[in-house]
């Protein structure tokens, strides 16, 4: 059997039923390569979560792309103010270069498709929320260092309240290991504190407004699903998968994670065994590539 393909300048391509399985092959890799390019390995840096969730902005511009603007155009229309309606240009541009690090740098499509498809359930559905919460938190190593730390850390031990002065001791801390943040101001180690409690309540990992608790965010199975591929595309496999500490993110534990893949395993997204320290996971649903 042949199948026809059309390319952008028009061109005509007959191509066969192992053509188009090599080029889903070679997509399924680069999808993998890319994943593989998502988890931050920059120094530490404090612009990076200077800005906070941006939820909002967010949630605007994926659903655009879910209507169909394009990605090329993407970072013209943020600055000039077509989409977001900052007043400041400088505003829009330094609100677009966060959330390009965040989303965008890594050029994944099958990441960018799945937050445009997430955002049709609404800003708050735990679909698009807790899937820009994965993405938020991995793309910058302070915030993953934090999450996985300090605030893992406090609701196993049933400690769930947590305040500024819990995350400047965490950057007490960290100074020991990067040497850097002995050269961020007090003020902007302060502002730091303020917008990383403010963004982890705004994404629900924490509630509360003056006096903040922690709380177990609501985590959709496509996030899930995305997380798994993101740590089998690092290399994992097996018991190592279920060991990653990337997990504490959504505050899981063992437990917790099992049940969760069992749930993917249920809907048939991937293969999934586990007795005792033995584990068995393979994906049968694949990144969808695809257009």
């Amino acid at each position: 059997m042949q199948y026809i393909s059309y390319s952008s300048s028009g061109e005509v391509h007959v191509l066969t039923k192992r053509d188009l399985e090599q080029r889903d092959d070679n997509l399924l890799e680069f999808t993998f390569e890319s994943l593989r390019s998502v988890r931050d390995k920059s120094p530490l840096s404090a612009r990076i979560s200077s800005k906070g969730a941006l939820i909002k902005e967010i949630y605007t511009i994926f659903q655009a792309i879910s209507n169909g603007l394009s990605v090329e155009n993407l970072r013209q229309t943020v600055v000039e103010g077509r989409l977001l309606l900052h007043s400041s240009y400088e505003t829009r541009r330094s609100i677009w270069n966060h959330i390009n690090r965040r989303y965008f740098a890594f050029n994944n499509e099958w990441v960018i498709r799945s937050l445009a498809e997430a955002s049709k359930e609404g800003i708050n559905s735990p679909s698009f929320l807790s899937l820009a919460y994965l993405y938020y938190v991995m793309r910058d190593k302070l915030t993953f260092r934090f999450v996985t730390g300090p605030l893992w850390e406090r609701w196993k031990e049933r400690i769930i309240t947590i305040d500024k002065g819990d995350f400047l001791s965490f950057l007490d801390q960290e100074s020991q290991i990067n040497s850097i943040i002995d050269r961020w101001y007090d003020s902007t180690k302060k502002k730091l504190a303020s917008n990383m409690l403010s963004a982890l309540r705004d994404f629900g990992a924490l509630n509360g407004v003056r006096k903040k608790k922690i709380q177990r965010p609501t985590i959709a199975p496509e996030t899930v699903f995305h997380l798994l591929s993101i740590l089998m595309a690092e290399g994992l496999r097996g018991q190592s998968i279920i060991e990653a500490s990337d997990w504490r993110m959504f505050l899981w534990n063992e437990a917790d994670i099992a049940h969760a893949l069992n749930k993917l395993s249920f809907r048939r997204w991937i293969g999934f065994e586990k007795t005792g320290r033995t584990v068995i996971i393979e994906l049968k649903k694949f990144p969808d590539v695809r257009k």
